[in-house]
């Protein structure tokens, strides 16, 4: 089961990718934060303390209903929701549900989910926000580099974080699981004879495969046996696979948190001297993004990603402009004669 997020955090983890995920300016995040923060006003007068109530028991009604709210309240004031404040109150919205859904941290159906996503843009009459920036591949080189040039630490726990976080950046690259499903792996759920990963996604706890590559498994496993070695007790399948090594979690195994993850992304950008840190969801398009650019196969990525609905798999196939280019030329230069 995916951790939740308080509802606050929630918001906050959306705004900080901002820039990262959409390529938004600080005007427009600006703006956004100044949406969401009315909405979180808003759950306060629906006595839905944001700092006490998590994602997990967020009702898609009250979400559905929050333009209504803001309309009752401009009433109030006798004069009309401008449709400018609409339009950008209800991008914000979109952008913040897509956010949780597909992180994992929002356990919707995925009927439902699409219902309250196609509902709340029918109310901006506005098209689908931009996907996520794409990371580079240096970016990424970037990353791995920081991890790969982390010096063995004396202390247990320092070592555990450098080994961990390697682990991390390379099952985050060649798997394309969601950061959710990823804080939910127990060691069970890794198979090293064959590199994958066993991950349950979804209302009822559904399974998928997701494979590795080489280097993914190989740096899992170090940590694997680096956490077994002098630790009490035999390793057992129910335990976290990623598990937190901050101070505050002293000796007993507990399981990395989204925000864990999104901490230890954030370090390694400052290490690797990038501007920008990545997201983990900026990983799942990466991988989509190559798979689909490798193969061409649309309903491979499906499978691979986990969606329920081809319709969220064809999102990716806007962001490949080197997969539509060699379509195009194979289409038309392919079959022209020479001049």
């Amino acid at each position: 089961m995916t951790e939740a997020l308080g509802l606050r955090s929630a918001v906050l983890a959306f705004l900080e990718g901002l820039a990262v995920r959409y390529g938004r300016r600080p005007r427009t995040i600006q703006t956004y934060r100044t949406a969401l923060q009315r909405f979180l006003e808003y759950l306060s007068a629906l006595n839905v303390d944001p700092d006490q109530h998590t994602t997990a028991d967020l009702d898609p009604g009250i979400v559905r209903d929050f333009i209504t709210y803001l309309e009752g309240r401009y009433r109030e004031e006798g004069r009309a929701l401008p449709t400018a404040t609409r339009q950008t109150y209800l991008a914000a919205l979109v952008g913040w549900v897509n956010f949780l859904l597909d992180e994992g941290l929002w356990r919707l159906p995925a009927e439902e989910a699409r219902r309250l996503v196609r509902e709340l843009r029918s109310q901006r009459g506005r098209p689908s926000p931009p996907l996520p920036r794409l990371p580079r591949e240096e970016v990424l080189e970037a990353l791995l580099r920081a991890a790969r040039s982390r010096p063995a630490a004396r202390s247990r726990r320092k070592e555990l974080l450098r080994l961990r976080d390697l682990a991390l950046l390379l099952v985050l690259r060649s798997s394309g699981i969601r950061v959710g499903e990823l804080v939910a792996l127990r060691r069970g759920d890794f198979d090293p004879a064959q590199g994958i990963l066993w991950v349950r996604h979804g209302k009822g706890g559904k399974e998928r495969l997701a494979f590795l590559d080489r280097a993914a498994v190989q740096a899992l496993q170090a940590y694997l046996q680096a956490r077994d070695a002098g630790a009490r007790g035999k390793a057992v399948d129910h335990r976290p696979l990623f598990a937190r090594h901050d101070r505050g979690a002293g000796d007993a195994v507990r399981p990395l948190t989204p925000e864990g993850v999104r901490r230890a992304l954030m370090a390694l950008a400052r290490e690797a001297g990038l501007e920008e840190a990545l997201t983990p969801h900026q990983f799942r398009h990466y991988f989509a993004t190559r798979i689909l650019e490798a193969t061409g196969d649309l309903a491979a990525v499906q499978d691979l990603l986990g969606h329920a609905s081809p319709t969220t798999t064809r999102r990716y196939a806007r962001v490949s402009p080197k997969r539509l280019r060699a379509v195009h030329r194979q289409a038309f230069e392919g079959s022209e004669p020479d001049p």
